[in-house]
């Protein structure tokens, strides 16, 4: 959730040799190579930011059953890195899994034996696994279909540089409200108009927000950001996030489907990006389905520009 940084490369220690497949042994990640852990996925994947890669090791409250794992040679030397974890507000069931290997020692068999250590680590009551690919990177898309895993959208991100704002401009029956702790007077009606608004892709998929998942989503270190848009007093509009590393990462928004067309969604969004920036934020970033045109082109035009593209994917075990 998080500031993007240049990466350079991985810096971790070499192998004087490719390794022996024999040779190559899957433990336990200690606390002591996590950072080593992020440079490897950095270098793998430049799209990622430092602490989208160290997440689960910086907010560790969010997850149940978080297990890391390493793909090491005889020398010690790290050749890849496995995770697995059931976030808080994901849907009962969802375990996340991410392999990642580094590019040099790609196709000897090391992101099999990784996702074999983690399979035996799932946390109890994992019915699906979820991961995700960038959409240009072809290889890691082929390895996650082979291993069984489908697409289930292919979203879209973006982000909007902070320095220079508009000021909202509600009409008269619109108010604005700050609640980061999501702590509102009337909170059943707050909460009936959320769920209402979630007729997004995500929503068909099970991945159903009410207060409390949105509670769940901000770790400990995250400063959390929510405006809620009333029209004549009634919620009609929220967007929710969390800073940190500078970096406002929206979570969700919506309107109440008795609201929309009004320009709310607009209003919010511009609103929580003072909030955001009143905080030290200097960027936000927000990821969409490719097909969602409606939050796409308000995204647009309040000057979010496209950043990468993800294929999210899931796959169901045997259980």
């Amino acid at each position: 959730m998080m500031e993007p940084v240049d990466v350079v490369g991985f810096e971790g220690r070499r192998s004087p040799a490719p390794p022996d497949p024999d040779e190559v042994r899957v433990v336990p990640l200690p606390v002591s190579r996590q950072q080593e852990a992020v440079d490897l996925v950095c270098a793998r994947l430049p799209h990622m930011t430092r602490g989208e890669a160290g997440w689960h090791f910086d907010a560790p409250e969010v997850f149940d059953g978080l297990a890391s794992v390493e793909a090491v040679d005889r020398h010690g030397a790290m050749l890849g890195v496995g995770f697995t974890a059931h976030p808080h507000f994901a849907p009962q069931g969802r375990t996340f899994q991410r392999v990642i290997v580094a590019r040099e020692h790609e196709g000897r068999g090391i992101g099999r034996s990784l996702r074999q250590a983690l399979l035996e680590r799932l946390p109890d009551g994992t019915t699906d696994l979820v991961a995700g690919t960038f959409d240009d990177d072809p290889r890691s898309l082929d390895v996650a279909t082979h291993w069984g895993f489908g697409v289930e959208e292919h979203a879209i991100e973006s982000q909007l540089d902070l320095a220079d704002l508009p000021t909202p401009e509600p009409p008269p029956d619109v108010t604005l409200h700050d609640v980061p702790d999501l702590d509102f007077d009337d909170a059943d009606v707050v909460e009936q108009m959320l769920l209402a608004s979630q007729t997004n892709p995500e929503a068909a998929q099970g991945w159903v927000f009410d207060l409390g998942r949105l509670r769940a989503l901000v770790s400990d270190n995250e400063t959390p950001v929510c405006v809620l848009a009333r029209v004549g007093g009634e919620p009609a509009a929220i967007t929710f996030g969390g800073v940190s590393d500078a970096t406002l990462m929206i979570a969700y928004s919506g309107v109440g489907p008795a609201h929309r067309g009004r320009g709310l969604m607009t209003l919010v969004k511009q609103r929580a990006h003072l909030s955001a920036r009143d905080v030290g934020a200097t960027v936000s970033r927000t990821a969409n389905e490719e097909h969602n045109h409606g939050i796409r082109r308000i995204n647009a035009d309040l000057g979010y520009v496209v950043h990468s593209g993800v294929y999210r994917m899931s796959q169901r075990l045997d259980v």
